[in-house]
């Protein structure tokens, strides 16, 4: 049995898909089984439990040869949910995996830069790291790049999020939705692309299609073991993000810098008042700092995800799909 953690996500939900359209036995944690039904139609179990209820892990563990950990409190599902409660659940989660005879442990994480700790989301993936490394279990921690479908919506487009299925950035949490309303179509309505960093700065994007293929393959142990990198066919700046805009939508495409101090300053202001913006404001940060100019061929080749989706083929493949 795989326990999948975060599987009302964006990616977790997909990871779910993807293991049981492979056959295999699936356990969906989640918090309101309600919420969940079409990954109840897949054949997947449902197990009701929390990352920030501990007492609740060990039934979720129970009989689980492999974990798949994708959850993280950037968006929120629910008021009150925060960093510092998943940060906590995910070392229950480690230990109580590890007591419970798991014998393999998939964790979704993110870059390391010289950031991690001023950043929740990355300081919890490095903190799990460790306690992975120190667990006795088999374990891969997949690093992984900006994704497709949400950052490039991020910066002020619709399009990517045209078919998704539980978007991240389509959460009803308040704050992330009046965000939205004021940055969520910028390229699309005006051709003005807002980005993090300079516009020269290259990501190696990667769909969150082929994540949750990475993520599902990953509970092989012939994948490796230990903290992996992981991006995208190609590394691209924003200005190549920009003319691929440009040639699906038919217009020129603007690139508007922001440097990484204005979203040191918002993420200090949220902090206090609106933590999972702040998060936010703190991996937007992060981006405007760091690079992913990667080459990871050969760990895609490993994981069995030849050939990875672009950038170009997903934006043209969704402007084909109706506005919902």
């Amino acid at each position: 049995m795989i326990l999948v953690v975060g599987a009302t996500g964006q990616v977790g939900s997909r990871v779910v898909r993807t293991l049981r359209a492979q056959g295999e036995p699936v356990r969906a944690m989640v918090r309101d089984p309600a919420s969940a039904a079409d990954l109840a139609a897949t054949g997947a179990e449902l197990v009701v439990a929390d990352l920030g209820r501990p007492e609740t892990l060990d039934a979720a563990l129970d009989g689980v040869s492999a974990v798949v950990a994708t959850a993280n409190a950037v968006a929120p599902i629910r008021p009150g949910d925060s960093a510092a409660a998943v940060d906590a659940g995910y070392g229950e989660l480690v230990r109580r995996a590890a007591r419970a005879g798991v014998s393999r442990f998939v964790l979704a994480s993110v870059p390391e830069t010289d950031l991690d700790e001023q950043v929740p989301v990355a300081a919890t993936k490095r903190r799990t790291e460790r306690l992975l490394a120190e667990s006795g279990m088999s374990w891969l921690s997949l690093r992984m790049p900006p994704f497709t479908e949400v950052w490039l919506a991020l910066v002020g487009s619709e399009l990517p999020l045209r078919g998704e299925e539980r978007p991240t950035l389509g959460r009803a949490y308040p704050t992330l939705r009046r965000f939205r309303r004021l940055t969520g179509a910028t390229i699309d309505r005006h051709g003005v692309m807002v980005v993090p960093g300079p516009a020269s700065a290259r990501q190696a994007f990667l769909s969150v299609h082929d994540a949750a293929r990475a993520l599902a393959a990953g509970v092989r142990e012939d994948t490796g073991s230990g903290a992996v990198d992981l991006g995208g066919p190609e590394s691209l700046s924003w200005t190549d993000v920009a003319a691929i805009y440009g040639r699906v939508l038919g217009r020129r495409v603007r690139v508007v810098s922001q440097p990484a101090a204005a979203f040191a300053v918002l993420q200090r202001v949220f902090t206090p008042v609106a933590p999972s913006l702040a998060g936010v404001m703190g991996l937007n940060r992060l981006i405007a700092t760091s690079e992913t100019d990667w080459d990871t061929t050969e760990t895609a080749r490993r994981l069995g995800l030849i050939p990875l989706r672009t950038v170009e083929e997903i934006l043209r493949e969704k402007a084909e799909l109706p506005v919902r």
